[in-house]
């Protein structure tokens, strides 16, 4: 064996040092790294400019947002059916303008003036298709569409959306007992904008199509004693008639049945001719509409034809407030057996003279 030299000695002296560090490397602790959790997220408040339908979780926009409010076309709700043995009302379809987006829920309602809630249907909407402004309302599936109310008094009927009335039709009922001793019982009449109202109407951006007559009647109306007498419409502009109705109608209905699209002709030469908008503001004037029974005058309404435009009710101006009187000017009709389609028309609303 080598004797030991101070070579080996430094030999050692170095592998010991080494050995000492690892050592202490060994028994050092790890750092952590921090990996920071995520900040928890802020959930915003819905807007109050929308509500959610609970029933279908889809946002509606409030018709507040609108450019025009959501309105329901009045003469859906002068049209509905009544029945006079209960004073009740048959809730079907109901036109919407401007419905706001989504599917808005809604309820029909009859209320007092006070805004006691008499009656009320739930509605459920369905788009028009091709008529984005327009939409229906109807009675929510299960739900019938029948109202009764069986009272005497003044009340207010209409579409609430939350709790807002978007359109509202005031009117009356009153119980009548039979005077026929062979026929005893009791019947309610009902009155309202159906004396009052009525409109012209015309399928719209066509000015050559045919311009009709949309009115309600009354038996009530009648002077005492006529019966079943035939009924014609006599339009006068200027003092001078220019259209009459194609054929009359039998009123012998005591509340007020709603006479549509009745047809006017002109007595042009060489034959007649249907009268149409074009021909019949191509001069300014005062119109007046005569409901003739048997030749006697039982109602007029009245208007005028102003810078070549037939003039109608300020109610029906867009924009018109408040907005719960508002008449649509233009409506889709749903009930027109005579095309394969739907159309939507103008209208020109009228009241009757005082």
């Amino acid at each position: 064996m080598k004797a030991f030299t101070f070579r080996h000695l430094g030999l050692f002296t170095v592998v010991a040092s080494l050995c000492l560090v690892l050592a202490g490397a060994s028994s050092a602790q790890v750092p952590r790294i921090k990996i920071p959790s995520p900040a928890a997220k802020k959930i915003q408040p819905p807007s109050t400019e929308t509500t959610m339908n609970k029933d279908d979780g889809d946002s509606v926009a409030h018709s507040s947002d609108q450019a025009n409010k959501t309105a329901i076309s009045y003469e859906s709700l002068m049209a509905m059916r009544f029945y006079e043995n209960n004073g009740g009302f048959l809730v079907e379809d109901l036109v919407v303008v401007f419905p706001p987006s989504g599917k808005p829920a809604a309820t029909f309602v009859i209320t007092r003036p006070s805004g006691e809630v008499v009656a009320s249907v739930p509605l459920q909407y369905s788009p028009l298709e091709r008529f984005a402004a327009f939409g229906r309302f109807h009675p929510a599936p299960g739900k019938p569409g029948g109202v009764t109310l069986n009272q005497t008094g003044d009340f207010v009927m209409g579409v609430k959306m939350g709790n807002e009335m978007i359109t509202a039709m005031p009117f009356s009922l009153k119980e009548e007992s039979s005077g026929d001793p062979f026929n005893p019982g009791k019947r309610y009449v009902r009155s309202g904008p159906w004396s009052d109202l009525a409109f012209f109407s015309q399928i719209t951006d066509d000015p050559d199509a045919m311009l009709h007559f949309n009115f309600w009647l009354s038996t009530r109306e009648l002077p005492a004693g006529m019966r079943r007498p035939k009924v014609t419409l006599h339009l006068m502009l200027n003092g001078q008639e220019v259209a009459v109705s194609r054929a009359p109608v039998v009123p012998d209905y005591m509340d007020w049945y709603f006479y549509e699209r009745k047809e006017l002709i002109m007595e042009t030469k060489p034959k007649q001719k249907w009268l149409n908008l074009t021909d019949l503001t191509k001069q300014d004037g005062e119109l007046i509409m005569n409901v003739k029974a048997e030749g006697q005058t039982v109602k007029s309404y009245k208007t005028r034809i102003t810078g070549g435009k037939l003039q109608a009710l300020e109610r029906s101006r867009l924009g018109f407030a408040p907005a719960a009187d508002f008449i649509s000017p233009r409506y889709v009709d749903l009930t027109d057996r005579s095309r394969s389609d739907f159309t939507m028309r103008d209208m020109f609303w009228v009241r009757k003279s005082k």
